[in-house]
C-alpha cells in the first residue's frame, strides 16, 4: 500500500511537471498594421479580426551567410498557420535572401514577414532561436 502510495505521489509530480512544460503559450494580441515578433510555437492575435498567426517551424534556411559570395542568394521557408474566422490555413512564407522583408498575399490581407536571425557562416541557428516578425494589413 505504501508503494502504490508512492506511485501516485510520483505520478502526480510527473503531470505537474509536464503540464508546466506546455508549448502552448498565451498568444499576444496586437493591431492591424502593428508589427510584431514571435518565435516557433508562438502565436498572435490580430485584435479588430478574427484572425491568429501561429508560427509553427522553419522548414528550411538555405539563405547566403553573411559576407559570403554566393551563386544563389537561397531562401528562408517558415510554415505558419493562420486561423481566419475559425478556419486554419497553413501558409509557408519563402524570404528570398539578403532581403530585409518579403510580403505575400493572403485573402484580403498582406503579410510582410522577416526570419532572424541571419544565417552567419559555419553557424548552425538553433530552431528555438529563430524569430519570425511580421505586420498584417489590409
Amino acid at each position: 500500500m505504501k508503494r502504490l502510495r508512492y506511485v501516485v505521489i510520483y505520478a502526480v509530480i510527473v503531470f505537474v511537471i509536464l503540464a508546466g512544460c506546455d508549448g502552448n503559450q498565451m498568444p499576444i494580441t496586437v493591431g492591424l498594421g502593428e508589427v510584431f515578433t514571435i518565435g516557433v510555437g508562438q502565436s498572435a492575435r490580430i485584435a479588430s479580426e478574427d484572425m491568429e498567426v501561429t508560427f509553427i517551424e522553419v522548414i528550411g534556411d538555405s539563405r547566403c551567410p553573411q559576407n559570403v559570395n554566393c551563386v544563389w542568394e537561397g531562401v528562408a521557408s517558415s510554415h505558419v498557420k493562420i486561423t481566419h474566422e475559425g478556419v486554419d490555413y497553413s501558409i509557408v512564407l519563402n524570404q528570398p535572401g539578403l532581403t530585409e522583408q518579403a510580403s505575400e498575399t493572403f485573402i484580403n490581407y498582406t503579410v510582410t514577414y522577416s526570419l532572424n536571425p541571419y544565417p552567419r557562416e559555419g553557424e548552425e541557428i538553433p530552431e528555438k532561436d529563430y524569430l519570425l516578425t511580421l505586420n498584417v494589413t489590409k
